[in-house]
């Protein structure tokens, strides 16, 4: 009998700890939209995808997979009106094998992690995203990270996002923690990962990490402590077409950003401006491994606006 109740107690704790498996939910199979699966789901439940083309903005406000089960070459979202294509305001978030394509408003993204800036405070502190296996194309910013932790943007395919004559669009990663001074000090982006991915022809940065702080001094800056890029494929960034000279392409760059950044591994073409990663004021922290640093930027590369 005590060895009985021994083992009931066991298998016990084992359901207890064991994980709890979402439901799936299949587009257009249950649902016709993938902003239909969303609303419908619950937090831990799996989104899959059909091959096909969903013409949507796509607003994920739950803990969930989004994934296209044929892979991202089969399965493409465009935004029908210039929006962000798919914007991220919950935590544990996982994005995967899916096109995303054609925002072109201002301050749009093909996805977007956290609330948008200027002034969208509501979902500041989202954490844990998770983009992989995504083609990121065709929009004004690739992926926008605005004031999220813990995210992964890995094994993508990021091209062709394009500046609207505003310099601060056509990155192809930017994580931007905005000029408000108590946001930038309150919740600042912390160890985001970007890895292993190919990013090429975005007009303005293949990467981009930092705020504009308001102070008249220029002292507040966003602690982006844990931040790595490492592993990824820059190439043909920064096409600045709108200055009416040649070409500056650009890999990474860095404004007002505080807290231990490692940059290694990346492989970055040799850039027509020489700056494969580039340092705007205020930036510390930084290590970088097998790439030139300069912060001498010359007349060619505007700094970014607020």
């Amino acid at each position: 009998m005590k060895k009985l109740l021994t083992l009931t107690i066991v298998l016990l704790a084992l359901l207890i700890a064991a994980p709890v498996m979402g439901d799936t939910l299949v587009v257009p199979d249950d649902y016709a939209t993938i902003q239909a699966a969303v609303t419908a789901a619950s937090d831990g439940d799996i989104i899959s995808v059909q091959p096909g083309t969903y013409v949507e903005n796509v607003i994920v406000d739950k803990s969930v997979t989004i994934r296209g089960v044929q892979g991202a070459n089969e399965t493409r979202v465009s935004s029908p009106s210039g929006g962000t294509v798919i914007a991220i305001t919950a935590s544990d978030v996982t994005i995967a094998g899916l096109t995303i394509d054609s925002s072109s408003d201002f301050n749009t993204a093909g996805v977007l992690i956290g609330g948008e800036f200027p002034g969208d405070e509501r979902y500041l502190g989202v954490a844990d995203v998770t983009i992989s296996k995504c083609i990121i194309e065709g929009n004004l910013q690739g992926v926008y990270i605005w004031h999220a932790s813990d995210c992964t943007i890995v094994n993508n395919t990021i091209r062709n996002n394009l500046d609207d004559g505003s310099y601060v669009m056509g990155c192809g990663i930017m994580l931007w923690d905005g000029n408000t001074d108590a946001i930038v000090q309150n919740t600042p982006s912390q160890r985001n990962s970007f890895i292993n991915n190919e990013i090429y022809k975005n007009d303005r940065w293949g990467i981009f990490v930092g705020c504009w702080p308001q102070t008249t001094d220029g002292t507040v800056t966003s602690d982006n402590s844990g931040t790595k890029i490492h592993g990824n494929n820059l190439y043909n960034n920064g096409d600045y077409r709108l200055l009416g000279g040649d070409y500056n392409w650009l890999g990474i760059g860095f404004s007002f950003t505080s807290g231990t950044k490692k940059v290694s591994g990346n492989k970055i073409l040799a850039t027509a401006s020489g700056y494969d990663i580039a340092l705007f004021d205020g930036v510390t922290g930084l290590k970088a491994v097998g790439n030139p640093i300069t912060q001498a930027l010359g007349p060619n590369i505007p700094m970014p606006t607020p």
